[in-house]
């Protein structure tokens, strides 16, 4: 391929269609705004009763992270508590 030629970026596979582009960013723009509600109400608890918001964040946040990731298998024996 030399310099003069245009580059592609629209070969099957590489990117998200529209529509699944803009419904991902969606999703995300929701969870963060959900993440930065839920910090700004653990924040504004005074200092001595935050962790237990902090861990159940955490904890919300790695839940959902396991659940998107398609090649992580779900495996129940993992989890220990």
């Amino acid at each position: 391929m030399s310099t003069d030629e245009p580059i592609r970026d629209d070969e099957p596979g590489e990117l998200e269609t529209g529509d699944s582009a803009s419904s991902s960013a969606a999703a995300h723009a929701a969870a963060s705004d959900e993440t930065t509600a839920a910090l700004s109400d653990i924040e504004a608890l005074p200092l001595a009763e935050r962790a237990p918001g902090y861990q159940a964040l955490a904890d919300r946040l790695r839940i959902e992270l396991e659940q998107s990731d398609p090649s992580r298998p779900s495996d129940s024996s993992r989890h220990t508590g």
